[in-house]
């Protein structure tokens, strides 16, 4: 935002991110980690556990965001790791 305000051009975001979400409802979730390279690790945590972990994560983006809003660059990043030029796709044969 400060780019556009000022006019110059905005800084590229390398930003990792080392895991996915996903609700399944109220008290339940699944969080499936993934390598700096966005590719999954076979790790994943679910249930209760997991529905509070992503809550506590959520939370913790909006503090985050509302604090880099108040003082530009205090948010820490993980850098992302190198990146196929392409998606690696899996084939899976069923026996």
């Amino acid at each position: 935002m400060l780019s556009r305000i000022t006019g110059t051009e905005p800084p590229v975001v390398d930003q990792a991110f080392v895991g996915s979400c996903v609700s399944l409802g109220r008290h339940a979730a699944t969080i499936q980690l993934a390598r700096k390279d966005d590719t999954p690790v076979n790790y994943y945590v679910g249930g209760r556990l997991a529905a509070s972990v992503k809550e506590a994560i959520c939370k913790g983006t909006l503090w985050g965001i509302r604090r880099e809003a108040r003082k530009p660059g205090s948010t820490f990043v993980i850098k992302g790791g190198k990146r196929p030029s392409q998606p690696t796709v899996e084939v899976v044969a069923e026996s």
